[in-house]
């Protein structure tokens, strides 16, 4: 096992990596790692590119990290097992080998997964928005897979989810953000307040809870020649209500709403009651309107709620990261999102 070909201050990294890889029989003890290098982005977990030969054959694979301090202290654990148990119901997700919480170079937790191709887009990037607007003109191959792709999520069965992640049902899951936007705000928000309490006047008949992805969206989707080939990102992954991923895959923030208006297209990918009309119709769960209009709502105060946790994270010098101060940016158009649903 080699790992000359990295630079010094990644061998270390790498040896670990692949030592992991050996261990779980993915690779053979001749395995070389020939590169190791940091993806940008990373706001609750890092995640490193390592190249690796074996047996003349080149692989890459993907090293998931969750670093001191992140953004959300979510368990990466049940990301690994999410991710291992949607591979086994043939969802579109990279196949995760092991995963390791000792200590280790890494600084924190981590899990190895094989690297899938393609790429994410940026909805907040009109190029990007663009792109994806194309290609529902031409057919709309990656609107199709996003309503497939959440189908599978779905259909996962509530007993085995329930063995890897937390149980919410409705009143949990608003609690849950609430607390976290108390806990973290700087100051008192009369439109969120509202927000809250609007929902608790709405909560909606219960159905039978699935997996739910949490931040389903086509920014968490690899693609590649205008097909999916992986949803990633499942740290906000629980069990519940499966109408939650509709509310907040409409939002318009979702669509590249920020300083100015996105798509028009849900998600920049799909005509709403087109993409609605196609989930009910494939998955057999009817799409009540009203309902996926009080979870856009809990999806957006749950984004307000991350936010908000970022800006304090900064003001309080745990976390240098400009970004998390430039998150307050995209508040107040959170913020006009929710007087609208809430038709104020």
């Amino acid at each position: 096992m080699s790992v000359e070909a990295i630079e010094p201050e990644g061998r270390e990294r790498a040896a670990a990596a692949l030592e992991l890889l050996r261990l779980a029989g993915v690779l053979g003890d001749d395995a070389d790692a020939t590169s190791l290098i940091q993806l940008e982005g990373g706001w609750s977990r890092q995640a490193y590119v390592l190249g690796a030969r074996d047996e003349g054959v080149e692989r890459e694979f993907v090293v998931r990290v969750k670093p001191p301090g992140p953004l959300l202290d979510t368990d990466l654990r049940q990301e690994y097992e999410t991710t291992r148990l949607l591979t086994r119901h043939g969802v579109a997700a990279p196949v995760a080998h092991a995963f390791e919480e000792g200590e280790n170079p890494f600084g924190g937790p981590y899990y190895v997964m094989d690297r899938a191709p393609g790429s994410a887009p940026n909805v907040w990037r009109a190029r990007d928005r663009a792109e994806l607007e194309a290609n529902w003109e031409a057919g709309g191959s990656l609107a199709e897979d996003l309503v497939d792709g959440l189908v599978g999520i779905h259909s996962i069965p509530a007993a085995e989810a329930t063995a890897v992640l937390p149980l919410r049902d409705f009143e949990a899951a608003v609690s849950h953000w609430e607390t976290v936007q108390g806990e973290m705000a700087l100051l008192r928000d009369p439109v969120v307040e509202d927000a809250y309490a609007w929902l608790r006047e709405r909560e909606p008949e219960p159905v039978e809870p699935t997996l739910v992805h949490g931040d389903y969206r086509i920014g968490n989707c690899l693609n590649e020649h205008g097909r999916i080939t992986a949803i990633l990102d499942w740290e906000l992954s629980y069990v519940g209500d499966p109408r939650y991923d509709l509310g907040y895959i409409s939002l318009e923030y979702e669509a590249g709403s920020f300083t100015k208006p996105g798509s028009k297209l849900l998600g920049s990918v799909a005509e709403r009651e087109w993409f609605m009309r196609e989930y009910e119709r494939r998955s057999g769960r009817p799409v009540d309107p009203e309902v996926v209009r009080t979870y856009a709502v809990l999806a957006d105060l749950m984004l307000v709620a991350i936010l908000t946790t970022g800006i304090r994270m900064y003001v309080d010098g745990k976390s240098e990261d400009v970004r998390m101060a430039w998150t307050r940016f995209a508040i107040p158009g959170l913020r006009r999102e929710l007087t609208a649903l809430m038709s104020y």
